[in-house]
């Protein structure tokens, strides 16, 4: 006969103050681990949604959008994707150009961002071995690995990675610096992409050019970073691009002929252009004018002849480093109106004005010597020369319509040293000269009024306050609110259970 339960003394077990305690302190475990989980799952849930909860880290900000790219972003209005090339753990995971020390996350941390604040805005991976197709479909572009290409139907751009950073080197202590472009690079090309039209910059060859889309990177470059499209077209072969709103003609070494010279003609005397049109002649010291006598007879007759002396500076203050031919020059205000610093022309050869108004064409002198500025020839040069003013850069302009918005232009340009890659003058925010270049190339489009392009500023990457990558970041951040804590909660929960028991 089995034995009854004693309910009587379970009944007093239960209502014990160590069991009640107890079954408290573990329900209160229990309940606060089921709490913190269900608390991950929403802020990953959220965290992935509004990528912008994700606390930035780094000490300049680099997954923060500029405002700048923030009011590009909330204009968009056609459909726009964001193909990132690369498998998307791996571009998460900086292993992109690891190797380089590169934080690309920042590519992608950026582009949900974007996302987030227009939903017209999409992101895509596409991993060239899952997705070899996509890559073939754009041949013309080589998309691999940590490039970015950005579409809409109307056209697309691709970024290479030299678009979205840089690496330099201190020349006096020998460090290597890393620079983030990443924000404006994107915000660029989501512009440009929504663009209606877009100013077409073409450079002209067929004459032993010294300065072509090859060898002047970084003057190309600034203006693929500021939304120019650049051509390159045989003048002796080919038809001037319909669409060219200037045409540069790289310092050319050998003549024209009468057919080229009627193209160049046919071009800027177009009555029915839609919009201005110009041709942009860059020339050096010694560039050998004197042999081409038919490009010269053009250039005469919109007032300019270019020289083939040298521009030397007397005054020392006027000079970077105490060299003669690299003068500090001024910009006039006869067509640009800012004021900037530090603008230096480096091997210059002046460009003499023949006329400052013939019939319907004037000419200007925008970039000119101080005066005490000297030419150079065969000859020694006296320890007292002549000092002059003279004209480095010189413009002329016919108007076209009877509003004057309309405008053929001819620009002589006599410091083609700006342009070579080899100069760091365009490159270095000491120098004015990429704001002034810049500025001119937007006159001479009509696009002064409107946004061509953001300007790609440079961010410092490695002088971060957190040197984790966004993994390394990620991954602790996990361990601790997903492990750490909900441990010890656990840990404390026993205790104070344990505890209880033997009082």
């Amino acid at each position: 006969m089995s034995k009854k339960p004693n309910l009587s003394a379970v009944k007093t077990a239960v209502h014990k103050e160590k069991f009640k305690h107890g079954s408290l302190a573990v329900v209160f475990t229990v309940v606060f681990i089921a709490v913190i989980i269900v608390i991950n799952v929403l802020v990953s849930a959220l965290t992935t949604r509004f990528p912008s909860m994700n606390f930035d880290l780094t000490k300049e900000g680099l997954n923060t959008l500029s405002d700048e790219a923030t009011d590009v972003a909330k204009e968009i209005v056609n459909e726009t994707t964001i193909y990132i090339i690369g498998s998307e753990d791996a571009i998460r995971g900086d292993e992109v150009y690891s190797n380089y020390s590169l934080k690309y996350s920042q590519v992608a941390n950026l582009a949900d961002r974007l996302h987030e604040l227009n939903d017209k805005i999409k992101v895509e991976y596409i991993d060239p071995d899952m997705n070899p197709q996509f890559i073939s479909d754009y041949a013309g572009d080589s998309l691999t690995t940590g490039k970015v290409m950005v579409k809409t139907d109307k056209r697309h751009k691709t970024l290479a990675v030299t678009d979205l950073f840089s690496i330099q080197q201190d020349s006096s202590t020998g460090q290597y610096n890393y620079y983030s472009k990443v924000d404006g690079a994107l915000a660029n090309a989501l512009y440009l992409v929504n663009l209606d039209t877009v100013p077409v910059v073409a450079f002209a060859t067929g004459h032993s050019e010294a300065i072509t889309t090859s060898t002047s990177t970084s003057f190309t470059g600034l203006l693929n970073d500021n939304n120019f499209e650049v051509k390159e077209f045989n003048m002796l072969t080919d038809e001037i691009p319909e669409d060219a709103s200037i045409v540069v003609l790289g310092m050319p070494t050998t003549d024209y002929t009468s057919d080229e010279l009627s193209k160049l003609e046919a071009y800027l005397g177009d009555e029915k252009m839609a919009s201005s049109r110009t041709l942009y002649v860059m020339t050096a010291p010694n560039a050998g004018w004197s042999s081409m006598p038919n490009l010269s007879s053009f250039l005469a007759e919109w007032g300019m002849e270019p020289q083939s002396q040298e521009v030397l500076e007397s005054n020392t203050n006027n000079t970077l480093y105490n060299m003669p031919y690299a003068i500090f020059a001024n910009v006039t205000d006869s067509v640009l109106s800012k004021t900037y610093d530090n603008v230096v022309k480096v091997q210059a050869a002046p460009v003499k004005r023949l006329f400052t108004a013939n019939n319907d064409i004037s000419t200007y002198s925008v970039i000119e010597t101080s005066d005490t500025a000297y030419l150079s020839n065969d000859e020694k040069v006296l320890e007292t020369p002549e000092t002059d003013t003279y004209t480095i850069l010189a413009f002329a302009q016919r108007y076209m319509d009877n509003q004057g918005k309309i405008c053929a232009n001819v620009v002589v340009d006599g410091c083609a040293a700006d342009f070579y890659d080899g100069s760091s003058l365009l490159g270095n925010s000491t120098f004015g000269n990429k704001d002034v270049t810049l500025d001119l190339i937007k006159n001479l489009t009509g696009t002064t009024d409107t946004r061509v392009g953001l300007t790609v500023n440079q961010t410092q990457t490695n002088t971060m306050d957190i040197n984790a990558s966004s993994a390394v970041t990620w991954s602790i951040g996990m361990m601790l609110f997903t492990i750490v804590v909900p441990v010890a909660v656990l840990v404390i929960g026993l205790v104070i259970f344990l505890r209880r028991r033997h009082l």
